[in-house]
């Protein structure tokens, strides 16, 4: 059996997903809690909250494509990728700490200390996350192994989330209680500060846990893009980045799902505060709900390798608009069911964290068999970046929206912004949802078609014609590129 195709040992499974356990203590905690914290605890403006979200995730974005030129020309003993996962940690849980200080400045520092940790924050984030995506596409080349890692890690992710919906909040409320003597509210800075240092050092043990156990395996047809210069190697992705519909529809949808979740997920601590009245039932529900999302992962793994990735992917997105419709519909008086809507909600966006993640992997295959050139953390950088524009968006859009409602932080709403926060959380996501639906609809790369673009790669590297040849690609997909006939390819 050629390299790359066959199973993957579940040590290597474990080990690989334990690293996104690690990432998502991090970014949860800055997806549920931090608008939050900077408007509640920190005092800082809505609409400046949501510029503070766009500046952070422009200048993210701008670095995760950089980061990918950065760890694909990146040669050690240790491998391309696992330097940075094992050494970024220690920073990245010092600076998450920061983010949830409360410094004693005017409110004019205070909107520049907020935009500034956060923006530091994702820099430093993408130093750890970028590498590590990219390390699935070493792990193995067969599309059904990549389904299940992704399950492994997904599973892992959701675990992570499980723990820092509860255990920042609550950790941070013991730690001010102690401090104060309970004469000062339970959302302190003091406790979410500390708070993160812990999470913080508790991700750095997963980074470096996973970094010892996956190894990074050679894929012989790979030339090292530390052989081309700088310049040549970025113009080169770049020219074929644009002709690549697989990759193109992936991206877009990506980023509309990113809109969507933002406006939903990171209004929830907003919802059961001022809507439902009840910040208990939020530190158990909000767990729940990711626990939800865990519990649904094998689900859509076995979907994924029952029928394809692309038709989880749909009913997923169909399920999870349909949700949004039945809370924005649940009577205000029945929590109950806007609970059990949301968690629905969550099940159905489950699927588009372990499609993205395992089509990503068999889009770097397809790229190097169209174009010539096996572009991984590059690819997996323009991915990210696609997620954190569309994430910065969300963050600015959210921000507005909440003044434009009327809502007033640690204040009794109004019917009408409790009315118009519903809808933030529904209606905008829901035709998000669907636009998504179309986009996929024309998807073309499927199980079939990717065991013969691999078996195509194993027969270019062997310097031989595929026993199997390919066949002339749909309108979409094109034929092998120019760069293949020069490097003596015998695909098409």
């Amino acid at each position: 059996m050629a390299y790359g195709q066959a199973p993957v040992a579940l040590k290597i499974k474990l080990g690989y997903a334990i690293g996104d356990l690690g990432l998502n203590l991090h970014w949860q905690a800055m997806t549920l809690f931090l608008a939050y914290f900077q408007t509640d605890v920190q005092g800082v403006p809505p609409v400046w909250v949501g510029v503070g979200f766009l500046v952070a995730a422009i200048v993210d974005g701008l670095a995760n494509p950089l980061m990918g030129v950065w760890a694909d020309r990146t040669s050690t003993r240790l491998g391309r990728y696992r330097p940075f996962i094992l050494w970024g940690g220690l920073p990245l849980g010092a600076v998450m700490a920061a983010c949830f200080a409360a410094p004693s400045l005017g409110q004019g520092g205070l909107i520049a200390y907020a935009i500034l940790s956060h923006t530091v924050w994702r820099g430093v984030y993408t130093i750890v996350s970028i590498p590590y995506a990219s390390l699935s596409a070493r792990i193995t080349q067969d599309a059904e192994e990549r389904s299940s890692l992704t399950g492994y890690r997904m599973t892992c992710a959701f675990i992570g989330g499980i723990t820092v919906s509860f255990l920042l909040p609550a950790l941070a409320a013991r730690i001010d209680h102690m401090a104060t003597g309970g004469h000062a509210s339970a959302y302190g800075g003091l406790g979410y500060s500390i708070s993160g240092l812990v999470v913080g050092a508790l991700s750095v043990a997963l980074f470096w846990l996973c970094a010892s156990v996956v190894k990074e395996e050679p894929w012989p047809a790979l030339a090292p893009a530390s052989r081309a210069t700088l310049d040549s190697d970025v113009v080169g992705f770049l020219r074929t980045l644009g002709r690549s519909s697989p990759l193109m529809r992936l991206l877009l949808s990506i980023g509309l799902i990113q809109v969507a979740g933002a406006l939903q997920f990171r209004n929830l601590v907003y919802f059961f505060k001022y809507d439902v009245g009840d910040m208990d039932l939020a530190a158990y529900a909000m767990p729940a709900f990711s626990a939800a999302s865990a519990i649904s992962v094998p689900f859509w793994v076995w979907l994924s390798r029952r029928t394809s990735k692309k038709v989880s992917w749909q009913l997923g997105t169909g399920l999870a608009a349909l949700s949004s419709l039945a809370f924005l519909l649940a009577p205000s008086d029945q929590p109950a069911l806007a609970v059990a809507a949301i968690a629905a909600l969550f099940v159905g966006c489950t699927v588009h964290a372990v499609g993205f993640w395992a089509m990503l992997p068999d889009l770097v295959d397809y790229n190097e068999w169209r174009f010539g050139r096996r572009d991984e953390a590059k690819i997996f950088g323009v991915a990210s970046l696609a997620q954190k524009v569309a994430l910065g968006l969300a963050g600015a859009l959210l921000g507005w929206l909440l003044s434009a409602i009327g809502f007033v932080p640690n204040a009794t709403q109004s019917a009408e912004t409790l009315s118009g926060l519903r809808q933030l959380m529904s209606l905008l996501p829901c035709g998000l949802f669907l636009t998504t639906l179309a986009l996929m609809a024309g998807y073309p790369l499927d199980g079939a078609m990717h065991r013969r673009v691999v078996e195509a790669l194993a027969g270019r590297a062997a310097g031989t014609t595929p026993a199997t040849p390919l066949p002339v690609p749909p309108s979409g997909l094109g034929r092998p590129g120019i760069e293949h006939q020069t490097r003596g390819g015998a695909v098409g």
